[in-house]
């Protein structure tokens, strides 16, 4: 039987898609590019993604054409089986670099005496446990933490009102400009880009219908968190600090001083924020293990753990430091990320149009 998440459980996904990873470090290549008025760029880049969303779903009411793709068991088609692949592709370089931020988060900043390796190895354990439930329990948990957060990031610019500084978000932007944001949007695609990953989960939404509705408004719920974060660390920061912090956001959080025996919450807050990272992997293992079992015609678990730990292997010795990961996730993913998500987008719309003839021609033939 497939397993079904709602319309609310895809919204929260897809905004974990956009969100949990990219406020890690994103602000500050992007602040880097942009300066003070790289606050745009989320707001800049929405019409776009929104675009190609209406174009993926085309006329309301028609979703329930994606019903039957990507069943394990049911020989595909072509175009399918391109598809799969570079979802594995897709899923595997994030996977690596996602984890590999996490656990060089946590090796910085929780725990600095602990060997790197021995963190790997636990947050892939965790990942396994979580990731074989499959995609219902994934969603029901990343609900639970992700609602959570959003309480969180909707209360840090009340929390942080005394160490605003609106003269942080100035000059406004003018034709110079320009350049630079449209830079730092380029940066910013490959990573909100991500939220296409319900293209691969959308036959499992109930109800179908309403999934284009969810997808927009987990779209525009990811981007609103996302910006709101990056204008507090502007406006609260300054350019300078948030371009040479390796985690802008989390000296951003930092700065909250209630009294003198609330000065601590940081850690509160990356303890609500750490379980949203951890499913956002948990589903790219999921997903990994999912396209193995699409050309395995078999819903199966045994490829999860030695690939899981092998893929966490890889992301120790892939980068020698911290400092070649930035690298690989500023530079050399914007590219990459970009051609896969783009790929994955047009072989789709032709997926889309082959399914519609195929619909049509139905009951030209039974007549």
């Amino acid at each position: 039987m497939k397993e079904k998440i709602s319309n609310l459980q895809l919204i929260f996904l897809i905004a974990n898609f956009i969100m949990s990873a990219a406020i890690i470090s994103l602000p500050q290549i992007i602040v880097h590019t942009g300066r003070q008025n790289a606050w745009l760029v989320p707001i800049l880049s929405f019409p776009f993604f929104l675009l190609i969303i209406y174009l993926i779903f085309g006329k309301k009411g028609k979703a329930e054409r994606f019903e039957h793709l990507f069943a394990i068991g049911k020989k595909g088609s072509l175009l399918e089986k391109g598809i799969i692949i570079l979802f594995f592709f897709l899923a595997l370089f994030i996977f690596v670099r996602d984890l590999r931020a996490l656990v060089d988060f946590v090796a910085s900043v929780l725990l600095p005496n602990t060997p790197i390796n021995m963190l790997m190895v636990l947050s892939t354990l965790v990942i396994i446990y979580i990731s074989m439930a499959g995609i219902e329990v994934i969603a029901r948990i990343n609900a639970i933490h992700f609602f959570i957060l959003i309480i969180v990031v909707l209360f840090l610019p009340f929390l942080l009102l005394n160490e605003l500084d609106a003269g942080n978000l100035q000059p406004l932007p003018g034709l110079r400009s320009f350049k630079a944001l449209t830079k730092s949007v380029f940066i910013s695609f490959s990573w909100i880009g991500e939220l296409f990953f319900f293209i691969l989960i959308i036959a499992n939404v109930n109800p179908l219908k309403a999934a284009r509705k969810a997808v927009i408004t987990g779209t525009a719920l990811g981007v609103f968190l996302f910006l709101i974060v990056l204008i507090l660390n502007i406006s609260v920061l300054g350019t300078k600090i948030v371009r040479e912090a390796a985690y802008p956001t989390y000296v951003l959080v930092q700065q909250i001083n209630l009294t003198d025996f609330l000065d601590r919450l940081d850690l509160v807050i990356v303890s609500v924020w750490i379980p949203v990272l951890f499913c956002k992997v948990a589903f790219l293992m999921y997903t990994i293990n999912f396209c193995f079992s699409y050309f395995y015609n078999s819903n199966t678990n045994k490829f999860l753990p030695p690939i899981a730990l092998t893929l966490g292997y890889l992301s120790i010795l892939l980068f020698k430091n911290s400092m070649e990961h930035i690298h690989f996730s500023f530079y050399a993913w914007n590219s990459l990320g970009i051609f896969l998500e783009g790929c994955i987008v047009i072989l789709f719309l032709f997926l889309k149009r082959m399914v519609l003839k195929r619909k049509e021609a139905k009951p030209a033939n039974t007549s």
